[in-house]
């Protein structure tokens, strides 16, 4: 009978050892069949454990706990600045009187000559008022009298030939627009008025009152702050009533009513406001006459805004007009002298007006803060010492030395009434 095979005893020993060793091997290596992700490794900020031993997590929670809830990744709605709210335009203007540049102004500006201003220093005369024409968005002159050059001979009254360096003082004065429509545009005939016209384009202002028949509809629009102004010019009235010789290129801009009415209404259609000056009216007269009230109201009901007028030499009434159309129109009848060497103290008086276009976001239009501001021209005994000032700064002491004395009776408090034909409303 064969016999069972002994195993050898210490070969016995070695399975069974074998055998405990790799029961719990075999129980670690098992794994839930869906966990297939690889062990995250994370260093919390701030953790006490030992950077070089991380934690190991595991991304399957344990079955005995609830998952906790994971919030949502914070996103951010991106910040939208509110519409600009639509806010109104506004435009400052401001305009002076009659610049009427006598001989003894000349004379004066040729005893004034410094470095700066070699020939003629005019812009020292108009230093009391040079920050109110600086300051205004739009400023405007009517400038009476020819700037025709040298070959015509620089002469005053009664034909007027002003030197160069008036024109480059008011640039330097900061004018916007500069009128040459008034009775004495045709001194010297078609010649000066042409040369006028040419000097002043060479300016960087806007020209009105002078025009070629080429020329003669083109809007002259002034554009400040998104705000448009349209500028036009007329005459009623040239001394000796002179004309222009048949064939001319140029033309003189009377108020007609025809014209009047389709450059104003062209206009009206292209700017936002509509300023139109005449030179009109009768000399030394403190009241509008006929005609003058006549054509300011045609302005008002043709939609014009603001009407600036001069001729008078005189301080003359402001007033609103209402329009066909219930529009309001500005009216200063007359501004007067803003820098002359008349004789007699009412042609010392002068004025400027003040005032503030207002355009809405909506197109509505308005003419506020009008205002006038009385201005005197100084001059010495000796007619020399030209300065402008405004009324509130000049004094009775300087009025007893004012060289207009010599004519007629001048005073602080004569000057004063000449404005009392100015409506309070327009004082303040």
């Amino acid at each position: 009978m064969l016999k069972k095979k002994k195993r050898p005893l210490c070969r016995l020993a070695a399975l069974f050892c074998a055998a405990i060793l790799c029961l719990p091997l075999a129980a670690c290596a098992v794994k839930k069949p869906e966990d297939t992700t690889a062990p995250r490794i994370t260093v919390p900020v701030g953790a006490d454990t030992d950077p070089a031993v991380p934690s190991v997590t595991s991304d399957t929670p344990d079955p005995g706990t609830s998952a906790p809830e994971t919030a949502p990744p914070e996103t951010k709605t991106p910040e939208t600045e509110a519409p600009p709210v639509p806010r109104d335009k506004t435009l400052t203007f401001l305009a002076c009187g009659d610049n009427i540049v006598h001989d003894a102004i000349i004379e004066d500006a040729a005893k004034r000559a410094n470095s700066t201003h070699p020939n003629y220093n005019f812009y020292d005369m108009y230093q009391g008022v040079a920050p109110l024409i600086a300051k205004a968005d739009i400023s405007f002159i009517n400038m009476e009298g020819c700037v025709g050059g040298p070959s015509f001979g620089y002469h005053g009254y009664p034909f007027f030939n002003a030197p160069a360096e008036i024109g480059t003082t008011f640039t330097d004065l900061g004018y916007d627009v500069v009128n040459l429509a008034n009775n004495h545009m045709m001194d010297y005939e078609e010649a000066g008025y042409a040369n006028t016209i040419a000097y002043f384009r060479t300016l960087p202002v806007t020209m009105i009152g002078g025009y070629t028949k080429a020329d003669y509809d083109d809007l002259r629009i002034v554009e400040k702050n998104g705000v448009r102004v349209a500028f036009l010019s007329y005459t009623t009235l040239i001394n000796f009533a002179r004309q222009l010789p048949a064939g001319s290129d140029y033309l003189l801009p009377y108020a007609r009513e025809d014209d009047m009415t389709r450059q104003i209404g062209h206009a009206r259609e292209n700017a936002d406001f509509v300023v139109v000056s005449i030179h009109w009216g009768t000399e030394e007269e403190f009241s509008p006459n006929a005609e003058q009230t006549r054509l300011a109201q045609l302005c008002a009901d043709l939609g014009a805004d603001v009407v600036v007028g001069h001729h008078s030499h005189t301080v003359q009434p402001a007033a609103w007009l209402t329009g066909k159309n219930g529009n309001r129109t500005l009216v200063a009848y007359s501004l007067g002298n803003f820098i002359s060497t008349m004789y007699y103290s009412q042609n010392m008086a002068g004025a400027m007006l003040s005032l503030t276009f207002r355009l809405s976001p909506a197109g509505e239009r308005s003419v506020e803060e009008a205002r006038i501001i009385p201005t005197v021209t100084h001059y010495s005994l000796e007619r020399d010492g030209l300065q402008i000032y405004q009324l509130s700064d000049y004094s009775e002491e300087l009025a007893k030395k004012h060289g207009s004395t010599l004519q007629n009776a001048f005073s602080y408090d004569i000057l004063k009434r000449y404005y009392n034909v100015i409506p309070a409303e327009f004082l303040r």
